[in-house]
């Protein structure tokens, strides 16, 4: 049976550049109804479905609406903040946040990002966190997730996730190959290889309550 992503979850992808952490993000998030991709990246990921703006005031309609904000440089801190804050404020919201290392350290945004994984359940609200180095971002990107997937690493990262989310999870990430990833339930402590082409075999959603 698959396992049920729920709306107020928190979800954490951990993958080099090319590992497919990207294009597993542009799978999972057209399952939420409500959902921002906070992109600080230069390069052109597909996501269908999304709407291009480059600030929070230009998302117009919010109600059952997928959005790619992808703020001019000067101005990342700025809308990327603006967006998290109104995430807390409608609630229902999914928030991806493709760099959180980037977001939390460069921008300095890890007391917003940490309000939203820390409280935003009860709100309604999901995190997707992506990053490269799970050893350099705040901790509770990995101990406020519920669900988990894992691309190929070691050394310094492979202890960060065994300590953070399980010391099973070690074995099958040191054997991965190609783009396939370890995905782990935190709740169920399911642990299970797969790929982003064959998702729903392990992996299915519940929209939840929608925007107050």
């Amino acid at each position: 049976m698959a396992n049920v992503w729920k709306q107020g979850e928190h979800v954490v992808i951990v993958g080099d550049t090319g590992s497919g952490k990207t294009y597993l993000e542009s799978k999972i998030l057209p399952l939420r109804k409500h959902v921002v991709v906070l992109r600080t990246k230069p390069d052109d990921v597909r996501f269908p479905g999304f709407h291009k703006v480059d600030e929070v005031a230009k998302l117009g309609n919010i109600r059952y609406t997928k959005y790619l904000l992808t703020p001019k440089y000067d101005f990342q801190q700025f809308q990327l903040a603006k967006a998290m804050d109104m995430a807390w404020k409608e609630g229902g919201w999914t928030i991806a946040i493709d760099e959180t290392y980037y977001a939390t350290e460069m921008l300095r945004l890890g007391r917003s990002i940490n309000k939203l994984l820390t409280q935003g359940r009860s709100k309604h609200i999901t995190v997707v966190a992506g990053m490269q180095r799970p050893a350099w971002v705040s901790r509770f990107a990995m101990s406020q997730a519920t669900h988990a997937f894992v691309f190929r690493c070691e050394g310094r990262d492979l202890t960060t996730l065994s300590q953070s989310l399980s010391p099973r999870i070690v074995k099958p990430v040191e054997n991965l190959t190609g783009h396939d990833f370890v995905y782990f339930n935190r709740a169920t402590k399911e642990v299970t290889v797969g790929n982003a082409n064959k998702l729903k075999e392990i992996f299915q959603v519940t929209n939840g309550r929608a925007h107050s």
